[in-house]
């Protein structure tokens, strides 16, 4: 048997996870995309539909603080199900993890470089570029990530813990001016039923409980880095780096973004949403109008730095995925290959670039080419003109919610690892408040999480609005395509499957649980049975 390929260990520290959480999740182009997207039907509800989102990503915080005790390793989530579930659902898993990574790398790019940039071009310094240049700005966005991926973790977490720190200070500084001065201040904004001069826009969409449900798409999916630090699991000092990034960076970026939210609506006028929902820069203006011109132009600024320290750490963390399926076999070994000088996967990376960069641009021109934009009319275009602005809106969306339904999915199944994992251990809890809160922590929590994700994925198809649905059947057909794969690795290659993420795990190797045992004392409770594949 030949040596195991492993990533480099020693190499990260807790602010250093923290920041690969904060900078996967992106708050400054939540601010300036997700925001704008959430609102086009949630109005001036947005800010309840990320309250929500805040609330049921609080409950993850609780699935992944349990699991990562027990798998640490380039897998991530992948090595998080294996744990519980076994082979079949944690392969699911790994592919459900590239899928949304990489439509979410390929989404932000093509919002900001398509549709922010341009309108902040315009609205400051009056310039219209050509409508065909949100093409080499995507690839910028993607493939200059790549290469700083590449280079190292070393050299990538020195520029994104300065980059991420100083972005959610930055937005919480900003919202905390614009709330300060805003003359619309009220918690109205977070009851559904408050708005009768909001019913023509809510009715389409089924009422003002849907319109939340549909804003909490892009809501939630604004969370999509949450688990950026999972991956790095070979490579932090401790395993115990990753538990602690995995809190902190949800709680801060999660009541960030919530007050983010809170302060567009207040600031816009709550009574004025329809216009906010329909402009390219509404937090750009919003910023601008209490802040100046400093204000409007640094959080342009921040927004395209935050996309491109997104692209980093999301490509960094589904190329680790892959590599770490490839050293089980899951995936051709092309995919395992470290770089001799950077120790980095970057045969990985350099495919997640690819495929990110296609899918963006593939979705691009489709879209376009439904609003009546063809290839050739992009270069008669200017980049302000609504049907190209309104055509890449629509590749945003349609890739958001491509990354939505992988991450509800993937987080289905996390929830329901820990509900089969402490199952399977026969915890004896010593003790009134343990045996109170251990139903809590391992049962209720999770399960009021997938709930709330399940309302989420029904409003996704129910209404069919475009292209909100025609990205639900996309996703489906590539779940199924996953599932028929598994079926035929179950069939014709069960000694791959049999050795799925069981080659690393650095719990084990700490001295913390072995990698066969369950047996460990911890929080007044004591485990003393095997966990059986």
């Amino acid at each position: 048997m030949g040596k195991i390929k492993r990533l480099e260990q020693g190499n990260i520290g807790v602010m250093g996870a923290i920041a690969q959480e904060i900078a996967a999740m992106a708050p400054a182009c939540d601010t300036v995309a997700f925001m704008t997207a959430a609102a086009i039907y949630a109005y001036v509800l947005t800010p309840l539909s990320f309250l929500l989102a805040m609330a049921v990503m609080y409950l993850e915080v609780n699935t992944l603080y349990h699991l990562s005790k027990r798998h640490a390793s380039a897998g991530g989530y992948y090595g998080y199900v294996a744990t519980a579930y076994g082979p079949s659902p944690a392969v699911l898993t790994g592919f459900l993890y590239i899928m949304y990574q990489v439509a979410s790398t390929a989404a932000i790019p093509t919002y900001i470089g398509g549709v922010v940039l341009p309108g902040a071009l315009k609205y400051f310094f009056n310039i219209n570029i050509a409508g065909w240049l949100w093409i080499p700005l995507i690839l910028i966005f993607i493939i200059i990530p790549i290469m700083l991926a590449i280079l190292g973790i070393k050299i990538q977490m020195k520029y994104i813990k300065a980059a991420a720190l100083f972005e959610i200070s930055f937005l919480f500084v900003l919202s905390l001016i614009i709330i300060l001065k805003a003359p619309d201040n009220t918690l109205n904004v977070f009851n559904p039923f408050a708005w009768p001069n909001y019913k023509s826009y809510f009715d389409p969409n089924g009422g003002p409980v849907s319109s939340v449900g549909l804003g909490m798409i892009f809501a939630i999916t604004s969370f999509i880095g949450y688990g950026g630090s999972a991956p790095l699991g070979e490579e932090v000092k401790s395993h115990r780096s990753i538990t602690k990034a995995l809190v902190i960076g949800l709680l801060i970026t999660g009541g960030v973004l919530t007050e983010v939210s809170y302060s567009l609506v207040v600031g816009w006028g709550v009574n004025h949403m329809a216009g906010f929902a329909h402009s390219a820069i509404p937090g750009i203006l919003v910023a601008t109008f209490y802040t100046g011109i400093a204000g409007g132009l640094m959080l342009s600024l921040v927004a395209l730095n935050s996309a491109f320290s997104d692209s980093v750490a999301m490509q960094s963390n589904a190329a680790r995925v892959y590599f770490a399926m490839a050293r089980d076999h899951i995936l051709p070994d092309f995919f395992s290959d470290i770089h001799k000088k950077f120790k980095t996967p970057y045969k990985s990376l350099l495919f997640i670039g690819a495929s990110a960069s296609i899918v963006a641009l593939t979705t691009g021109f489709i879209m376009l080419h439904i609003e009546g934009v063809g290839f050739s009319r992009m270069f008669s275009v200017s980049a302000a003109n609504p049907k190209l602005q309104k055509g890449l809106t629509e590749t945003f969306a349609f890739l958001t919610t491509i990354a939505l339904y992988g991450l509800i999915i993937t987080h289905f199944l996390l929830n329901t690892s820990i509900m089969v994992l402490y199952k399977r251990l026969k915890e004896k809890h010593h003790g009134l408040l343990r045996k109170i809160i251990h139903p809590i922590e391992h049962y209720v929590m999770p399960g009021l999480a997938t709930l709330i994700f399940m309302f989420v994925l029904y409003e996704s198809v129910i209404p069919p609005l475009f292209p909100i649905f025609q990205a639900s059947v996309v996703s489906i057909l590539f779940i199924c395509i996953i599932i028929i794969y598994i079926m035929y690795l179950k069939k014709y290659r069960k000694e791959i499957l049999a050795k799925v993420s069981i080659t690393v795990n650095l719990i084990g190797e700490e001295g913390c649980v072995s990698e066969n045992s369950a047996a460990f004392s911890d929080n007044g409770h004591t485990h003393e049975h095997q966990i059986n594949k």
